[in-house]
């Protein structure tokens, strides 16, 4: 014990500060409660104040042994969480479905490049596939801020690696996707907590929120990948390594 950074003090124990009366008493009582919480050993030398403590004690340590089995629980959970990310949806799946029906509100920008841009896009034919400016100015006009690179990662990504199709059906209107871009584009893990054991203890520093987030991230992006947005708010809690 002496991890938790909190104790519970209960109504009913109002009587037993009220009966010793003296300041001096009560602040010995408080101070080797106090010594409990944090794992000591009680050091209590007057006997009201240890006969109080025979009451109080036992219901102390029953809070905090609850509470370190929830601790153990909620750890191993975690790093069962982190050890294993299912690859439930590709990115490609996520990207398509949110197109215009996105409601997220999220407005970061990333003009960090994740994959190679220096690709000869004048290569990709096809009358559907759009230009570097057609891109950038499709992104202004929706408010969205996109750099060069982004475009033409972009393009990259759809129009290279995927040949212009989504779970084999054409593109039907790459301005949907470009919505979401932003905010989808995926990045390791990894390369904003650290790997293997690092990773995982920043991960634990993180609040449960963001850790949530990175779970169903994970789970629906698989092999250990979050979104831009997401990476942001973990650099943001001033928690990544």
């Amino acid at each position: 014990m002496g991890n938790k950074n909190s104790f519970v003090i209960y109504t009913s124990w109002r009587s037993f500060f009220e009966l010793l009366e003296e300041p001096e008493l009560i602040k010995e009582l408080l101070y080797t409660m106090f010594d409990i919480a944090e794992g000591k050993e009680p050091a209590a030398t007057n006997n009201r104040v240890k006969s109080a403590l025979k009451a109080i004690e036992p219901k102390m340590k029953e809070d905090l042994e609850a509470y370190e089995v929830r601790c153990e629980k909620n750890r191993i959970a975690a790093q069962k969480r982190w050890n294993n990310p299912s690859d439930m949806h590709s990115h490609a799946d996520a990207m398509q479905q949110d197109g215009d029906t996105d409601s997220d509100t999220d407005t970061d920008s990333d003009t960090d490049t994740d994959s190679d841009t220096d690709i000869d896009l004048s290569v990709i034919s096809g009358s559907n596939t759009p230009s570097v400016p057609e891109v950038l100015k499709a992104a202004s006009n929706h408010g969205i801020e996109l750099s060069e690179a982004d475009a033409k990662e972009f393009i990259t990504y759809y129009y290279v690696d995927r040949k212009g199709a989504l779970n084999g059906e054409p593109i039907r209107d790459w301005r949907k996707l470009l919505k979401s871009w932003g905010k989808h584009t995926l990045i390791s893990t990894d390369s904003v907590l650290g790997a293997d054991f690092e990773g995982y203890e920043a991960y634990l520093r993180l609040p449960v929120e963001i850790q949530k987030r990175i779970d169903e991230e994970q789970h629906k992006f698989g092999h250990r990948r979050i979104t831009r947005a997401t990476a942001m708010a973990i650099t943001e809690c001033g928690k990544a390594v």
